[in-house]
């Protein structure tokens, strides 16, 4: 007698997605401490937070995605790199808002989930975690024939920090003659992969070839992970009396400072102030983009912004330094004009 139609012939192999989540359970658990975790398959995760370290602590939550850096990884099958993206895109969010990262969800979903795949992606969601001291306390993976195309991912992080809301405690905001700091960039991150591919396809660039003045394969180069500035930002926080940060995410440098300056002030960048990396002058020439343009779509070097008083810039310096991050002051705040 025939066993009918299943959910298998319909695309969706419930024992493979089974087999995913054993494999995966002890790297998620590798990121948990004495608040985090109990187990790894119940419906939700838990966290117990440390409540009692704060006068008047505030949750702090954000989410973010990959982005189409996602399709590059499927055309190089490559995703090593895309699970510390996910989790640095939010991790380094909350950061900026004094929120001590606590815990991260993720949301992976395919056409088919492939075993190896997943698990580069949550090693990678795990690794990202860690360095972060954020615990990794679950997520959900989806399998969705005829909804996404075959070796298409989709990767959605969503992350919750605590943070000290009593007055006292917080950010003094920017003013004019304040420096803003430049902590340097692992490469492209995680935006504008839109036009990246673009310029893949309309200039039939060769993902394997090393280009000249690149130190690695044009695919391995672009797809080296974004980096996690949490420790760092902490220190500069705690022991250079930063006043702000800015992410610089899509948008560019140009979209994403003035996001954290006070209304009537401006950023006086210096352009000249750094030699922007390689693949930054690869995508322009190469591929024809104007500066503009470039500005205002990748970080050109620049992955996040930090705002401190002149007084306090040398101390930020040597914290990045002392954390292997290149800095430098980039510009001041000044008046609008």
């Amino acid at each position: 007698m025939s066993e009918g139609i299943s959910y298998k012939d319909a695309g969706v192999d419930i024992d493979a997605a089974d087999e995913i989540v054993r494999s995966i359970a002890g790297i998620i658990a590798e990121t948990w401490g004495d608040e985090a975790g109990e187990e790894i398959g119940g419906f939700a995760g838990r966290y117990r937070p440390p409540w009692d370290r704060y006068c008047q602590p505030e949750l702090v939550a954000c989410t973010d995605s990959v982005g189409t850096k996602m399709r590059l990884a499927s055309l190089v099958k490559d995703y090593s790199s895309v699970g510390a993206d996910c989790a640095a895109m939010v991790l380094n969010d909350l950061i900026i808002e004094r929120a001590r990262p606590l815990f991260f969800i993720d949301y992976i979903a395919a056409d088919t989930l492939q075993h190896d795949e997943v698990v580069q992606i949550v090693e990678g969601l795990a690794q990202a975690c860690s360095e972060a001291g954020c615990a990794l306390i679950g997520g959900e993976t989806a399998e969705m024939p005829g909804f996404y195309q075959p070796g298409d991912y989709e990767l959605v992080g969503f992350g919750v920090g605590i943070a000290e809301g009593s007055p006292e405690e917080s950010a003094r905001p920017p003013a004019e003659g304040d420096v803003l700091v430049a902590l340097g960039s692992s490469g492209v991150h995680s935006n504008g992969f839109s036009l990246v591919r673009h310029l893949i396809d309309l200039h039939n660039w060769n993902l394997d070839k090393t280009p000249a003045d690149l130190d690695a394969p044009l695919a391995e180069v672009l797809m080296r992970p974004t980096r996690i500035y949490v420790k760092a930002l902490e220190q500069l926080f705690a022991e250079a009396d930063a006043l702000t940060a800015a992410h610089i995410t899509g948008g560019g440098i140009p979209g994403n400072v003035p996001r954290v300056l006070p209304d009537g002030l401006t950023a006086d960048i210096d352009w000249g102030s750094w030699e922007t990396p390689a693949i930054f002058d690869f995508i322009r020439e190469a591929g024809g983009v104007a500066e503009a343009e470039m500005r205002r779509t990748f970080n050109m070097g620049v992955g996040m912004v930090v705002i401190v008083r002149e007084e306090n810039v040398d101390d930020a310096l040597k914290i990045s330094d002392e954390r292997g991050i290149e800095s430098w002051a980039m510009g001041t705040v000044r008046e609008s004009q």
